[in-house]
């Protein structure tokens, strides 16, 4: 296999309209980035979050309380809502990284929030995330709790192969059949989709509709101005336009047009925000911007 790719999910909506957003890059602990803003009043709590493959792991640390949220990867462009006052902090792990306390499964949370337990990743943790001082101290304490999370845990057979068929959906930009994957790997086609869907809770097939869709809203994002749409659809693995169309229209909840206009008329905000990229090695894949 070709050199693995790293994906990185894009969540748009939330960079663009979230108060005070911060962002670390970060490609440890199956972790993607970390992240924080504030919600300060109810014309700011909520937010389109979009299909991105990915789990999210959020801490909304109030002046009496902290909620803990666990929520998967939506299904089509869906509200993202947080209460009123609330500081937040969130973790998103990389599509098939995700690390759930032991009652819960990626079923459980794909398209929906579920708050958990104030201890369900250990003892404490909630209690030192409230008090760290910024973004950076956070994302350390929750690496921390993490590892001691995943001591004893070993890789099987099953997410062996999801990896393979992941890497094989980037490599391919979404454009690889089951019966192909089947044909690769030896095992039969129901098999293989039983197993994506147990660690992604999604079918292989959403899945590579979330990538392509992810590869060009990625494109646009970054040059919002100079991105052919009809060019850019084709060199993210769609056949036509018309295809991308349908799946932007579904996921992003508008066209790309009026998205292109969105970010353009947000860059002076977007330049207001913090991304701290601790990323040193050389992935491929989507990046945020």
């Amino acid at each position: 296999m070709d050199e693995k790719k790293v994906v990185t999910p894009v969540q748009p909506y939330l960079r663009l309209d979230a108060e005070d957003y911060k962002e670390i890059l970060n490609k440890r602990m199956g972790i993607s980035s970390f992240y924080e803003f504030q919600v300060k009043d109810q014309t700011q709590n909520s937010f389109k979050a979009v299909p991105d493959g990915s789990t999210d792991l959020v801490f909304g640390i109030g002046e009496k309380d902290v909620k803990v949220l666990i929520g998967g990867t939506v299904l089509r462009a869906k509200n993202w809502d947080f209460d009123d006052g609330r500081y937040y902090f969130g973790a998103r792990f990389l599509p098939g990284r995700c690390i759930l306390p032991k009652d819960l499964s990626i079923q459980d949370v794909v398209n929906n929030d579920v708050e958990i337990d104030l201890n369900d990743y250990g003892t404490g943790l909630t209690d030192r995330i409230a008090e760290a001082e910024d973004v950076e101290q956070r994302a350390q304490i929750l690496m921390s709790y993490l590892s001691e999370n995943q001591k004893g845990s070993c890789r099987d057979g099953a997410h062996t192969l999801e990896e393979y068929m992941r890497q094989r959906i980037y490599a391919t930009k979404g454009n690889i059949t089951i019966g192909m994957l089947s044909r690769e790997t030896g095992y039969s086609e129901c098999y293989i989709r039983r197993i994506f869907k147990q660690i992604h809770g999604i079918s292989p097939k959403e899945f590579e509709r979330f990538i392509r869709f992810q590869a060009f809203l990625n494109e646009i994002t970054a040059a919002p101005g100079e991105a052919d749409s009809e060019e850019t659809a084709l060199n993210c693995g769609y056949y036509d336009q018309s295809h991308m169309l349908k799946d932007f229209r579904a996921f992003a909840g508008t066209t790309p047009e009026k998205y292109k206009k969105r970010i353009c008329d947000g860059s002076d905000r977007r330049a207001a925000h913090t991304t701290i990229n601790k990323q040193k090695e050389n992935t491929h894949g989507i990046i945020k911007n």
